[in-house]
């Protein structure tokens, strides 16, 4: 099935790169068949500085989005909502999983507007782990996680969008490693431009 991309915006996307746009079957039932067309973008300014700084290359803070379009096509209802709802958030929990975030649990969630529409906003912790190979030996880097799941429906579809990014400095690891990383942490900032591209996705 043809599924438009999500709209995201790009103008707010200086500093990342789109590293996925990905269109599948998402998941069937009796009544519909779920198809969605994912976007993925990586931040990369502070990532090369990190990578340029230690060696150590990964992607510290991500972001996506996502439009999901039933078929055959139906106008939403609560049925379909919660259905998708549900669907939506535990694939993210495995999209967290499937990045290295362990231990992942949801510590709030809320109705909320996502730009010109009503949709649920949930948010997660969690924490990064990763081996670091050094000169010194093999080191495990520990990093609190924090992120952001949207969902909403608009113009017949529904949506998605959200990421993750470090919500402090790392408990663990390579202490170069450590040090480099602690000082791009910026908890309250990353939450502030991870709500905004939400946002715009949702007025767009």
């Amino acid at each position: 099935m043809d599924v438009p991309p999500p709209v995201v915006p790009s103008e707010r996307l200086d500093g990342w790169r789109q590293t996925e746009s990905t269109v599948e079957e998402a998941f069937s039932t009796p009544v519909v068949t779920v198809f969605t067309h994912i976007v993925v973008y990586e931040e990369t300014d502070l990532r090369e500085q990190i990578a340029d700084d230690t060696g150590v290359d990964l992607p510290w803070r991500f972001f996506f989005a996502g439009r999901i379009r039933l078929d055959p096509q139906k106008p939403p209802s609560k049925l379909l909502t919660s259905l998708v709802r549900r669907k939506a958030t535990a694939g993210f929990v495995d999209r967290l999983e499937d990045r290295g975030i362990e231990q992942v649990s949801e510590r709030d969630r809320e109705e909320t507007r996502l730009g010109d529409s009503d949709g649920l906003l949930v948010a997660y912790r969690g924490v990064f782990r990763q081996r670091i190979e050094d000169a010194a030996g093999s080191t495990s880097l520990s990093l609190p996680v924090a992120a952001l799941l949207a969902v909403w429906d608009a113009d017949g579809d529904y949506h998605v969008a959200g990421g993750a990014y470090p919500d402090g400095p790392p408990d663990s690891g390579p202490p170069a490693v450590v040090d480099v990383v602690s000082e791009t942490v910026d908890p309250a900032a990353d939450h502030e431009r991870l709500r905004a591209l939400i946002d715009r996705c949702g007025a767009e």
